[in-house]
């Protein structure tokens, strides 16, 4: 018995992506289906079962139809595949071959493609020949088609149209033809309120525990429930602390468009990576804002702070937690807790009671010593600080102003020093390479050097002539900061402004008016010397160095 009678058990495989939707009737599921009925029945082929793959690209065989062909090919429940054309089978001429030259055939499985004339029980048919050049035309293809569908999303991202299938949590689409967002409620409110509780240096964790206790849906709940999208992802239908980030990171919300965020890695490779911040397209103003440039601006502050703060099992978070270092090591200061000689209520009280050196918490004297001080005693101290700093402003706010910038200029003096000096350096460098660049060209000219180490050379001047341009550039916007300290020194009085009259340390305050603290070590119980406690501020200090470990 040959093999083209033994086989007849066939599998039909239809195959339509977005993309070929375009080609219309010719390539429709339908189509396909009445070509592939007619050959089976007009050619005497017992159709087994139908395999179809609706809105599937042809480069990957990930597909969940095609996988279940190729199972039932391989444990003999099928003996014959038919597909319209090779393009249907799939657009990687690599995996295509695999199969039809290699998989197939030790599976004893017969592949028909019948618009191409290819039948591999006729190896010697011209449409055999030719299937190789066909699966690479279908490769090429679909790289063209990706290609284009490319330039179409750059186009739509730059020209303002949201491309996001569902808006963020917050807002809905428009029906206008760019589809841009519009405010949501009560969801935009949720949104402004995480930004503000963030900004008052309440943590992501805890603003999630918020939400959750006050019965709130979280987003994908949520979109279910008002709009009827079904929600797809694994999930106990709570707010988490991804979720509050993700919102609180989305510039969305300052109503600019930012897209372009990810791409593929290619046409056959699906998976999405993460674009750089220049290749990105942003359009400002698009829409509604959420939330102001100020309170965006304070939640990347805390972000950007030198601690997120502990709480402990009240969910208190002392006021200076996570801000204050060992001035002789480096190291941060830990809250050394004490709960069981003082069970009471109220949190603030509830709490661990002293700041030790990290180091020596962990390593002992071998290290650094203790440097023990009562909480309640440095909340005091650093309370008195601002508070004396908010007199200033109350007796004679420009006098104030004149400290606070005269205080920021002598922390930025040493720093202004080190770049007057670099400036110099990079100067003369960059008049260097002017004149190295020419002198290569000249030399080029005139036969002097091979091509080669002319070309070798000038890259090498080139690449180093535009990194100490920007390190210029960055050198001279620190040099003309003045502006910049000033605006640096109004906002700090108005933070001040908005904490007069507060009768005690808060973490909100703290978060954000200090930088951090340094503490240096007690000088012993009958000793006189004064221990010194250092304050840094936010703005008016920024140019202070962070204490860094001297282990």
């Amino acid at each position: 018995m040959s093999k083209q009678q033994f086989n007849k058990d066939a599998g039909l495989y239809l195959r339509l992506s977005k993309d070929d939707e375009r080609a219309g009737e010719s390539l429709s599921i339908e189509n396909q289906r009445r070509i592939l009925e007619k050959y089976a029945l007009d050619n005497g082929f017992n159709v087994v079962d139908t395999y179809i793959d609706d809105g599937w690209s042809g480069t990957s065989f990930q597909r969940p139809e095609v996988q279940r062909l190729l199972e039932d090919s391989k444990n003999g429940r099928i003996n014959v595949i038919i597909v319209k054309d090779l393009s249907r089978f799939g657009r990687n001429y690599i995996e295509v071959g695999q199969y039809t030259d290699y998989i197939f055939p030790m599976y004893n499985v017969r592949f028909i493609a019948i618009s191409d004339n290819v039948d591999s029980a006729n190896s010697e048919s011209s449409g055999m020949d030719m299937m190789p050049i066909m699966n690479v035309f279908n490769e090429w293809h679909a790289a063209n088609t990706s290609k284009k569908i490319r330039a179409v999303i750059e186009s739509n991202a730059k020209a303002g149209k949201y491309r996001a299938s569902v808006a963020p949590y917050g807002y809905v689409k428009s029906d206008d033809e760019n589809r841009l967002p519009i405010r949501d409620e009560p969801a935009a409110s949720t949104v402004l309120r995480i930004f503000e509780m963030r900004a008052k240096g309440i943590s992501p964790q805890k603003i999630s525990d918020t939400l959750n206790d006050e019965g709130l849906l979280p987003p994908a709940d949520y979109k279910e429930q008002k709009f009827g999208i079904p929600n797809t992802r694994k999930s106990h239908h709570l707010w988490s602390n991804s979720v509050v980030k993700q919102i609180l990171t989305n510039p969305i919300y300052l109503g600019n468009l930012v897209q372009l965020k990810t791409y593929t890695l290619s046409y056959k490779n699906r998976k999405q990576v993460k674009n750089e911040p220049e290749d990105m397209v942003t359009i400002y103003n698009t829409h509604e804002a959420i939330v102001t440039q100020e309170l965006w601006d304070k939640c990347r502050e805390m972000e950007a702070s030198v601690s997120q703060g502990k709480k402990n099992k009240t969910g208190y978070v002392n006021p200076l937690s996570g801000l204050v270092y060992c001035a002789d090591c480096g190291n941060k200061m830990y809250i050394a807790w004490n709960n069981t000689r003082h069970k009471r209520t109220d949190p603030r009280t509830y709490h661990r009671e002293n700041f030790k050196c990290g180091a020596y918490s962990k390593f002992g004297d071998r290290v650094c010593s203790s440097h023990y001080i009562q909480i309640k005693i440095l909340n005091q101290i650093v309370l008195q600080d601002i508070r004396s700093k908010i007199g200033l402003v109350e007796a004679d706010e420009n006098k104030a102003r004149k400290a606070f910038l005269s205080r920021s200029e002598k922390l930025a003096a040493d720093t202004l020093a080190s770049d007057r000096k670099r400036e110099t350096q990079v100067k003369r460098r960059l008049a260097e390479l002017e004149r190295l660049i020419s002198t290569v060209y000249e030399d080029k000219v005139l036969g002097k050097i091979p091509e080669e180490v002319c070309i070798n050379l000038l890259s090498k001047y080139q690449e180093e002539k535009k990194n100490l341009t920007v390190e210029l550039s960055e050198i001279e916007r620190r040099l003309n900061s003045e502006v910049e300290r000033h605006a640096d020194v109004d906002e700090f009085i108005r933070r001040l402004k908005s904490y007069i009259g507060v009768p005690e340390l808060t973490r909100e305050m703290c978060m954000e008016l200090i930088e951090f603290v340094t503490v240096d070590e007690c000088p012993g119980k009958y000793s006189k010397e004064p221990r010194e406690i250092h304050i840094y501020y936010k703005l008016i200090d920024k140019n202070q160095s962070k204490p860094t470990h001297k282990m």
